[in-house]
C-alpha cells in the first residue's frame, strides 16, 4: 500500500453534474444536521474541500450578512465553479481560497464552526486533516463532518453490477491508503484528536428517480483511469459495468442505495 492523497473522481467542469446530484441527494440530511448542531446567523464558518461551493453558499445563505463563509478546495477549477455559483446567487458574504486539509491556511482560533463532507474519506491521514480543521475553531467553536462509508452500498433488486462498482471504489481506496469506509470509524477520530463526547448519527439515501440514480455511474466513470492504472479493471469491464448501471437507474422499480453517512459533531 501507497500513501497517495490523490483525488479519484473529477473536477472543475466535468464533475460539477455529479457533485449537483450529489447535492440533491445529500442536501435534506446536511441541512437536518446544521439545524441539530445549532448553526445560527453572523457565525464565521469554514467549509474544507468545499468543491463547487453547494454547501458553502447555502452556508453563506444561512449565516446572513452578519456573518461569513469561507470554501477552500486544493482544486483552482472547483473554486472557479465555486465562485461562479456564489456570484449567480449574489451572495456577498463568501470567499474562496485554495488550500488543502494539511495546510488550510486559515487563522487558527477564529471560526465557530468547521465543516467537511465526503473529505476525509479521500485522504491517506484523516486524523491530521481533523486535527487542522480542530486547530481553527475558537474555544468552545463546532466541528461538524460528514463522511460515508462505501461497504455498505447495494442495489435492489440485488445487482452485481452495482456490486463491482463499489468493490472498485473500496479497492482503489485500499491500494492509495485512503479510507471509503471512514464513516464507520469517524465517532473515534474525533476523540483521537481531542474532540471530546461527539454527537454521531447515521444517514443511508434510497434514490428510485433515473435523474439521482445517475450518481452511481458517472462516478464510475470519473474514476475509470484510476482503476485502469491500479490494474483493478480493463476499459472494456468499466463499459459493461456502466452500461448496466445506467439500465438499473432508468428503472425506477429498482432502488439504489448509497453509501451510508455518518456525521459527527463536537465543540473544541
Amino acid at each position: 500500500m501507497v500513501q497517495d492523497d490523490r483525488y479519484t473522481l473529477a473536477t472543475g467542469e466535468l464533475g460539477a453534474h455529479r457533485l449537483s446530484i450529489l447535492n440533491i441527494i445529500h442536501k435534506p440530511y446536511t441541512e437536518f444536521l446544521f439545524r441539530q448542531v445549532g448553526l445560527e446567523r453572523g457565525m464565521l464558518v469554514a467549509d474544507i474541500g468545499c468543491g463547487t461551493g453547494n454547501v458553502s453558499n447555502w452556508l453563506a445563505q444561512q449565516v446572513g450578512s452578519g456573518g461569513s463563509v469561507f470554501g477552500v478546495d486544493m482544486s483552482a477549477a472547483q473554486l472557479e465553479k465555486a465562485q461562479q455559483n456564489s456570484q449567480a446567487q449574489g451572495l456577498s458574504n463568501i470567499k474562496f481560497t485554495l488550500g488543502n486539509a494539511y495546510d488550510i491556511g486559515l487563522p487558527k482560533e477564529s471560526f465557530d464552526l468547521v465543516y467537511c463532507r465526503f473529505l476525509l474519506m479521500h485522504l491517506t491521514r484523516p486524523a491530521d486533516a481533523l486535527d487542522q480543521m480542530r486547530s481553527l475553531l475558537k474555544p468552545g467553536g463546532l466541528m461538524v463532518c460528514e463522511e460515508a462509508d462505501f461497504s455498505c452500498a447495494f442495489c435492489d433488486p440485488p445487482s452485481p453490477a452495482y456490486e463491482r462498482c463499489f468493490e472498485l471504489f473500496l479497492a482503489i481506496s485500499d491500494i492509495r491508503g485512503q479510507h471509503f469506509r471512514l464513516g464507520t470509524t469517524l465517532y473515534r477520530v474525533f476523540q483521537d484528536v481531542g474532540l471530546v463526547a461527539p454527537s454521531v448519527s447515521l444517514v443511508q439515501p434510497v434514490v428510485v428517480r433515473s435523474n439521482t440514480k445517475r450518481l452511481v455511474d458517472l462516478s464510475l466513470f470519473e474514476a475509470v483511469d484510476a482503476f485502469i492504472e491500479a490494474g483493478l479493471t480493463t476499459q472494456e469491464e468499466i463499459d459493461q459495468t456502466i452500461a448496466q448501471i445506467r439500465a438499473l437507474a432508468a428503472d425506477e422499480t429498482t432502488i439504489f442505495c448509497i453509501p451510508r453517512v455518518t456525521q459527527v459533531w463536537a465543540q473544541k
